[in-house]
C-alpha cells in the first residue's frame, strides 16, 4: 500500500506543480458555478413572482429546480474535462520513456495503475469539494435544501467521475500520444453516455419496420413476451441513465454496483494491457 500511495502522491504533485490542475478546477468552477447561478436566479424570480399565490409557491422546490440541475451540469462538465485529466497518466510515461523505469522498479503494474488512478481521483475530489459552497449558499437563505438528497446526488456524481477516470486511464494505456488519449477517452465516454438514446431510437425503428412486415404481429408478440428489449439492456449500460436516481436523491445499490463495475473492469483491462506490453518489452 505504501508504493500505491507514493505513486498517487507523485501524480498529485505533478498535477498541482503544473497549470493543468488549476486550469481544470478553474474551468469546472466557472462552468458549474454559472449554471448553478442561473438556476438559482430562475428559482428566486419564480418565488418572487408567485409569492402571493400559496398553491404555486408551495410547488416550488429548491432541490428539484436548483440542486438537481446542478448535478446534471457537473456530469456534463466531467464528460468534457476528465479526458484532459487522464490523458497523460500512462501515455506521457510511454512517450518520455519513464514507463520502463517505473515498471522495472520492485512494484507491480497493479500498484502503478492503482496509484495513478488514486492521484486522478484526488483531483476529482478537490473539484467536487469546492462545489460544496453551492448548497451551503442556498442554506444561508430562506430556501433550505434537503441534506439527504443532496448528499446522495454528490455520491452519484462522485461515482460517475470515478468511472470516467477509470475509462480515461484505460484509453491512456493504449497510446503514447496525449491528444489521441484525450480524444479517445472523450469518444468512449460519450458512447457510454449516449448509448441509451441510440438504443431507444434503434429499437423503435426496428420494431416499426417489423410491425409493418408482420402486419401488427410484432407488437402482439412483444407484448405477449413481456421481456426486456435490446433497448432496455443497452440502457443499463448508459452512465447517464444510472445517474438519474442519484439526482433525485434515491440511493439504489444497482447504480452503485454499476459504477463500481465500470471502475473495476476498466482498471483490470488497463492492468492487462500494461502487463502485455511489459512482457513484450
Amino acid at each position: 500500500m505504501r508504493n500505491v500511495l507514493a505513486i498517487a502522491w507523485r501524480e498529485v504533485r505533478t498535477y498541482f506543480t503544473s497549470p493543468l490542475a488549476y486550469v481544470v478546477v478553474g474551468v469546472f468552477l466557472m462552468l458549474s458555478g454559472w449554471m448553478f447561478w442561473a438556476s438559482l436566479v430562475r428559482f428566486s424570480s419564480l418565488c418572487l413572482q408567485y409569492g402571493n399565490n400559496p398553491y404555486v409557491f408551495n410547488q416550488l422546490n429548491v432541490n428539484d429546480m436548483v440542486v438537481r440541475p446542478m448535478f446534471g451540469s457537473m456530469a456534463v462538465i466531467f464528460l468534457l474535462l476528465i479526458p484532459v485529466v487522464t490523458m497523460r497518466l500512462l501515455a506521457e510515461e510511454r512517450r518520455t520513456g519513464t514507463a520502463e523505469l517505473l515498471f522495472t522498479c520492485p512494484i507491480t503494474s497493479g500498484q502503478v495503475i492503482l496509484g495513478k488512478y488514486l492521484g486522478a481521483a484526488f483531483l476529482l475530489a478537490v473539484m467536487l469539494g469546492v462545489t460544496l459552497s453551492y448548497p451551503l449558499l442556498i442554506m444561508a437563505t430562506s430556501a433550505k435544501p434537503d441534506v439527504g438528497p443532496t448528499l446522495v446526488g454528490y455520491l452519484g456524481v462522485l461515482l460517475l467521475g470515478l468511472s470516467f477516470i477509470a475509462v480515461g486511464l484505460l484509453i491512456s494505456a493504449m497510446t503514447e500520444n496525449q491528444i489521441v488519449a484525450a480524444v479517445g477517452a472523450f469518444g468512449a465516454l460519450l458512447m457510454l453516455w449516449a448509448i441509451g438514446w441510440v438504443a431507444d431510437s434503434a429499437t423503435d425503428t426496428v420494431a416499426y419496420r417489423l410491425n409493418q412486415v408482420t402486419f401488427g404481429l410484432w407488437d402482439k408478440l412483444h407484448l405477449g413476451l413481456g421481456g426486456p428489449t435490446v433497448g432496455d439492456l443497452l440502457n443499463k449500460l448508459s452512465v447517464s441513465e444510472h445517474l438519474g436516481d442519484f439526482r433525485k436523491g434515491l440511493l439504489d445499490t444497482e447504480h452503485v454496483v454499476f459504477y463500481l463495475s465500470v471502475v473495476f473492469f476498466s482498471l483490470f483491462m488497463t492492468q492487462r494491457i500494461v502487463e502485455s506490453r511489459r512482457w513484450r518489452g
